[in-house]
Parts: structure tokens; C-alpha cells; sequence
């Protein structure tokens, strides 16, 4: 330093008191932010002031010690790698936290789990009234009071899995609402990171930091990272040949190198997910085509694919359509466009290009909602598989519609064919000169009328390819003009209540449930938990329950063999596989094998299983990110006690600057003053 008398000294003094005072104000306002959200704890950045020439009047006695201290900058205390494993550890918690929430409303509606402890519910009391119901027909045989009491209980038992279907799509159409309102405040987010990139920019290129803006936009990243896994990086972007400002880059992490960004600086994208969208290529990009051509066969066994690469030739599917059961929700990623709507370019020259982001590129909440709405378990088709390997054991609301629908057609054709009319299959044989048709437990019988009339149509089917069962059936839609009249006199001479011997109609049976309650079909459609309901024939008397086993030509018999049956369905163990109810599964083995109840106590079972491990993981996750954040404030929270330690030494510091600044006046009065005398 120079001699006193440059007063190099006082300068020296003056920038301890600006540095003392700086410090004081920053630490006044780390204390004021204590409680502000997203607030990050700031640091007066302070460097030795040296001069690096020598005093014109500098002599051996002189040292050369500095001129002070400046206060260069502001910085924020973060500690970047707590950052990355704190957005990760929040990816899962918000992964688990909207699969848990889904679930739980599943438990609510399926309640024969309750809160996932495995309490009987409502179709389970049911199951049991109904099988009391059946106990008392078997003692009462042939009695319309106690059919309709089954009846009646068979319909509430119907009604409760019509509630449950309707309402498992109530849930289905509100997570699709809430994964859509999920995307849109993505797009809000990412919108705006984007824009405050913008204005810290500006802000750098003039030499600010623009901490309150880069806690802002970190607060928004946090946020982010719970939607999906990102991956934050920084680095340097050139301004000029002299100048650069640091930029922030943010992607879809475990997306490659180079990864699907959402973020590069000034330019952003917008997650899309359409209404409508062409269907993807599974194969992608090893067959080099994105989408699956219009010209493919999707029913052969294995489909059969042709591959393009213009989306306006793909086969268009259901991707975000409301109602519809078929719903892909695909994503994608438009290209990354400045605040202006400019589209970034390369290096190169070349503009950024819309993304589709494939069915296993996110994690987060986004990707647990996907999978919810989407996944259908065991009952996960090829395709399916072929766009997630794992499809087969994500079990979302589809996969319990499913086990629903299992259950009660199962239950529906197994009590439909226990009440089939007697003659189940025709088959004529002459003995002894008498045409006889058989019955369907090997034993025959003798129209005493018209039994060539019945084996004439019986020909006529047969030789056309047709089942034997249309000679019982009310239907004749699908059978060609020719044979309807036929088959319908032969129904109405041998299946009526006029028939010959045969006991009157009730005796003869028929369908029990159909697939509306408007008729009696139970094959098209096919019966669901939807629309299972008692056939119309039942609900108006013209059929009732069959109480024997085989004729007895009595059309009041006590016979109670066929109830009896019907109560030993009840507890017989069944098989179930994903093709009964899902014509493309791609597993064809049972996956449960039990009775009605058993099945749906698998169901329940199933459910609360999952709903328990999603909860012990979400708690796990929630704990360790819990943790995480608190070591992270424990670098970038302000502390009380810390502030107000910094608060004493900034102060005696500044009251030690100002001690010099007198000293040294005091020193040269006493030099200047001093000697003159």
C-alpha cells in the first residue's frame, strides 16, 4: 500500500464500511425471506482490492499489502447435486402419490375391499342371499312365489354389477379430466420457465443475477419434477465473441443422448395429446416407419402390420376421446419455439421436430395416470405388450372392468346353461322304427307328432353349418329367410306350452339373464357387468327357473334335482382366462380358478394388494424427499441463529471500519498538525 499521505488507508476503511453495510442489508433481507416460498439464502461475495502497480513514492520501507476489500456479487447458497436427487426422489412421490389417489377411488367403489383391508362388501351379501334364496326353492320345487324371490334376488345382485361398471367408468372419464387438466398446467409450466429464462438472460447480459427470478423459476422446476423425471443441466450460451450467459436445459431424463429436451434456454415445447391420433409403429425405429398403415390387418393371429410414415395413412384410433373405452393416450412434444412462436434451430441449420413420446418414456405423475386409465393387466393384448413389455402386470382401471365382466358372465352363462331347455343339441335316431330325438345326457324320447317335421329342419341346419340349439332358440335374425318359417313351427309345436308332453314352459327353461332387459340374448353382445340383466321372459313369468334335472312329462313335479345343480354351480371352482372377455389377450391361460365369490374375493384381493404397496411405497418416497429437502434447506434455507451470528460480525466489523477511519484521522491531524508546530 502507499504511504498514508495518498490516503490509500482511507479508501480502505470506506470500502470495510460499504462492504459491512452490504452485508448487513443482505442479511437483513435473508431474515425478511425467512418465510417466503422458494426463497434461497444469499451471500455478499466480497474480494481483496490490490492495485497491481507499485506507489510512485514507494520505498524498501513500504509494503505492498492491498487497498481494501469490494464487494464483487450476490450469489445464492444451493447445492446443485441436492437439486438433482431431491427432483428425482419427487418424480416417484408424485408417480405413487396419483396411482394412490386412483386407487382409492377404486376402493370406494368396490367396496367389498373398503380401505384395503378385505372387508365383504355388497355382491358378496348378495352372492349369499341368493344361494338362500336358491335353498329355499330346492325345498319348495316348482313354486312361483320362490322363483320370484330368486328372481328378485338375482336382480338386485345384476343391478349392484351395473353400479359398479358404471361407476368404474365415472372414475376412468374423471382421471382422464384430471390427466388432461395435468397436461395443461405442464404446459403452463414449462410456458413459464421459458419466459423467465428470457428475463434472467436479459438480466445476465447487463450483469445481474436476477436471484429472485431463479428462485422463482426453481420453485416451477420443483414443481415439474413431479409430473415427470426431468434432467436440469446448465451451460454457458455464447452472446458474442467476448461475452457469454449461462443457460438452463431441461429434458425428459433416460431419454438418449441427445435426450428429448423440454426446455434449451429461450425455447420451449408443449406436451400434446390429441383427441385422435394415428397409430403407432410398436417397432419403431427399427423398421424405420412410425405408424401402422391403413392398409394392415389387425384381426389375423398375429396381426399382420404395414408401416408408414405419413401420419395421414396410419389408421387413426381413440386417443383422448371423452366416453370412449378405447382411449390410448398417446403423447407427444411440439417443436421448441421461442416466446415468439420461432422454431430453435441447430446449429446446422436444421429446426426442431415434434417428439412422440413412447409408452414407457415418462415417469411421474403423468405416466401413473396413463397407466391407470390404460392398462388392462392379464388382459393385455400383443399390441399392448409390444408398446410396454410390462403391460401385463400394470393393472389399471381396465383390468378391473375386466374382472368384473368375467365375473358375471361367467355367472350368467353357467346359470343360463343350468336352465337351458331339455332338449339341448337335437339329434334324431330311429329305433325299433321310431324316430327318436336324443337328449343331451344320452337318453331319448318320442314326439308322438311331428317328429319329421323337427328332423327335416334339423337337416337343413345341419347341412347349412348351423347349431342344432336354433330349434330352441327365439332369435332366428342371423338364420337365412328360408329356415326362419321352419324353425319357428317347430319351436312353437315342440318348445310352446302346447308342445306335446313336455310340461308347460317354465318346465322347459331358457335364459335367466341376458344383455339387456328389454330381451333374451346373452351372445350379442356378449353379457358384462354393464349390461348383464334378468332376460325378459324371466322378469314376465313366461320362463322360470327349471327345478328337475331331466323330464319327467309332469308339468309340476316336486323335482328339485336341477336347483339343487344350480346351488352346486354356486360353489363349483371355475376357470377364468383374459380371452373370455377379451378376444385379443395375449395370454390364453387362466389366471384364477375359483368360485363366483372366490373370484370376486380375488378381485378385492388383488385391489387391496396393490392399493397397499402403492401406499407403502408413496410413504417411503414421501419420507426420503422429506429428508432430502430438509438437507437441502439446511444449504439454501436462512437460519435464524445463523443470520443473526452474521448479523453481529458484519456489525462489529462496520464499527471497526469506521474505529479505522478515525484512527486514521486522528493519526494524520497528528502528523499534519504536529508538525508544523
Amino acid at each position: 500500500m502507499a504511504v498514508i499521505g495518498t490516503f490509500g488507508s482511507f479508501t480502505a476503511a470506506r470500502l470495510g464500511i460499504y462492504a459491512s453495510q452490504a452485508s448487513l442489508n443482505l442479511t437483513g433481507n435473508n431474515i425478511a425471506n425467512i418465510n417466503t416460498k422458494g426463497y434461497t439464502r444469499q451471500r455478499l461475495d466480497l474480494v481483496s482490492l490490490h492495485s497491481g502497480g507499485n506507489a510512485r513514492y514507494a520505498n524498501s520501507y513500504n509494503l505492498d499489502i492491498g487497498y481494501g476489500v469490494l464487494a464483487d456479487s450476490t450469489s445464492q447458497l444451493r447445492d446443485p447435486f441436492m437439486d438433482i436427487r431431491y427432483r428425482n426422489e419427487q418424480s416417484s412421490v408424485g408417480a405413487y402419490e396419483a396411482k394412490l389417489d386412483g386407487l382409492k377411488q377404486l376402493t370406494n367403489i368396490l367396496d367389498e375391499v373398503g380401505d384395503g383391508e378385505g372387508d365383504f362388501g355388497i355382491i358378496e351379501a348378495q352372492f349369499n342371499d341368493l344361494l338362500d334364496q336358491l335353498e329355499i326353492l330346492s325345498r319348495n320345487a316348482n313354486d312361483d312365489t320362490m322363483d320370484t324371490n330368486v328372481r328378485s334376488s338375482a336382480e338386485s345382485l345384476v343391478r349392484h354389477f351395473n353400479d359398479y361398471a358404471n361407476a368404474l367408468v365415472t372414475a376412468k372419464d374423471t382421471l382422464t379430466d384430471k390427466l388432461k387438466d395435468d397436461v395443461k398446467s405442464v404446459n403452463t409450466i414449462l410456458t413459464q420457465i421459458r419466459d423467465l429464462n428470457v428475463e434472467i438472460r436479459e438480466a445476465g447480459i447487463f450483469g445481474d443475477n436476477a436471484l429472485e427470478l431463479r428462485d422463482h423459476r426453481n420453485l416451477l422446476i420443483d414443481e415439474l419434477s413431479t409430473y415427470m423425471k426431468i434432467d436440469v443441466r446448465y451451460d454457458m450460451e455464447k452472446i458474442d465473441e467476448f461475452s457469454s450467459v449461462e443457460r438452463l436445459n431441461i429434458s425428459i431424463a433416460g431419454t438418449g443422448n441427445p435426450p428429448t429436451m423440454l426446455i434449451q434456454g429461450i425455447y420451449g415445447t408443449q406436451v400434446t395429446m390429441p383427441e385422435k391420433s394415428p397409430m403407432r409403429n410398436p417397432e419403431y425405429p427399427d423398421v424405420g416407419a412410425k405408424y401402422i398403415d391403413k392398409a394392415s390387418t389387425l384381426d389375423k393371429k398375429p396381426p399382420v402390420y404395414v408401416y408408414t410414415n405419413d401420419p395421414q395413412d396410419a389408421i387413426e384410433v381413440n386417443n383422448a376421446v371423452k366416453g370412449a373405452e378405447d382411449n390410448r393416450l398417446w403423447m407427444g412434444l411440439e417443436a421448441l419455439v421461442d416466446r415468439n412462436g420461432r422454431i430453435m434451430k441447430e446449429a446446422d441449420g436444421t429446426e426442431s421436430q415434434p417428439v412422440d413420446l413412447s409408452d414407457t418414456v415418462l415417469y411421474g405423475s403423468l405416466q401413473s395416470l396413463r397407466e391407470l386409465i390404460t392398462r388392462e393387466g392379464e388382459f393385455s393384448s400383443e399390441l399392448d405388450i409390444a408398446y410396454d413389455e410390462k403391460a401385463s402386470i400394470k393393472r389399471g382401471i381396465p383390468y378391473y372392468q375386466h374382472a368384473l365382466d368375467a365375473l358375471a358372465r361367467k355367472f350368467a352363462e353357467t346359470m343360463n346353461e343350468a336352465n337351458e331347455p331339455m332338449f339341448d343339441g337335437y339329434e334324431t335316431e330311429i329305433v325299433n322304427g321310431v324316430e327318436l330325438f336324443k337328449i343331451k345326457d344320452g337318453t331319448t324320447c318320442n314326439l308322438t307328432d311331428g317328429q319329421g317335421d323337427a328332423a327335416t329342419v334339423w337337416g337343413k341346419l345341419d347341412a347349412a353349418g348351423y347349431d342344432i340349439s336354433y330349434l330352441r332358440r327365439v332369435d332366428l335374425s342371423d338364420l337365412p329367410e328360408d329356415l326362419r318359417a321352419e324353425v319357428k313351427a317347430v319351436q312353437e309345436k315342440h318348445l310352446s306350452p302346447k308342445g306335446q308332453g313336455h310340461g308347460v314352459e317354465k318346465m322347459a327353461g331358457g335364459n335367466l339373464f341376458s344383455n339387456t332387459g328389454d330381451g333374451d340374448d346373452a351372445d350379442n353382445p356378449l353379457i358384462t357387468a354393464a349390461n348383464i340383466s334378468i332376460s325378459k321372459k324371466w322378469s314376465t313369468g313366461e320362463v322360470r327357473i327349471r327345478c328337475f334335472r331331466e323330464n319327467n312329462g309332469l308339468s309340476h313335479s316336486t323335482d328339485n334335482s336341477n336347483v339343487n345343480h344350480m346351488i352346486t354351480l354356486m360353489g363349483q371352482k371355475l376357470e377364468y382366462k383374459p380371452t373370455d372377455v377379451v378376444d385379443d389377450a395375449a395370454s390364453n391361460t387362466k389366471y384364477y380358478s375359483g368360485t363366483f365369490q372366490e373370484m370376486l374375493n380375488n378381485t378385492n384381493h388383488t385391489l387391496a394388494s396393490d392399493y397397499k404397496i402403492t401406499k407403502s411405497m408413496y410413504d417411503n418416497y414421501t419420507t426420503s424427499a422429506l429428508a432430502l429437502d430438509n438437507d437441502r434447506q439446511s444449504v439454501s434455507g436462512v437460519d435464524l441463529n445463523e443470520e443473526a451470528t452474521s448479523m453481529m460480525v458484519y456489525q462489529k466489523s462496520y464499527a471497526a471500519a469506521c474505529q479505522l477511519m478515525t484512527t486514521l484521522d486522528s493519526m494524520l491531524d497528528k502528523l499534519i498538525n504536529g508538525t508544523i508546530r
